[in-house]
């Protein structure tokens, strides 16, 4: 699965070695708004002087405070995106059990894009405060 354009990639053309054109105007956009959320996911709030609420607060609070922590967590995490990627109509954030080694939590986020209409991410958080997010696809979606 791409991790999403990155502006290197979307410079020369491409996606993971494959030209833009390969991919409809939904995707694109679908794979660019994964690309921002990972990037807000994974700042930290005060980290840009001049955004001092763009991404997350310490995760390591959240850590110490689990499973209890989540809740807030997801609630910052819907604030934050809404307020940071303007593409999102409205999100949910729904936390998902895992089963996964070294894995804390599991959300799935479910966004309703302006323009491209629905689209769903999982996101993982790991150890040292890391968020991975996938794009989930359905069979026949794109």
């Amino acid at each position: 699965m791409p991790a999403g354009p990155s502006l290197y990639d979307m410079l020369l053309g491409q996606i993971d070695g494959e030209p833009l054109s390969d991919f409809d105007d939904r995707t694109l956009e679908a794979l660019s708004v994964q690309q921002n959320v990972r990037r807000i996911l994974n700042t930290r709030a005060g980290a840009l002087k001049h955004l001092p609420d763009y991404g997350l607060p310490d995760l390591t609070n959240i850590y110490k405070s689990l499973p209890a922590s989540s809740h807030a967590l997801k609630e910052q995490m819907e604030l934050t995106l809404l307020k940071y990627e303007p593409r999102i109509r409205s999100i949910e954030v729904a936390m998902v059990a895992t089963s996964e080694p070294g894995l804390l939590m599991s959300f799935e986020l479910t966004c309703h894009l302006k323009r491209a209409g629905l689209v769903r991410f999982g996101t993982h958080f790991v150890p040292p405060g890391i968020f991975r997010l996938e794009r989930r696809v359905r069979e026949g979606r794109p």
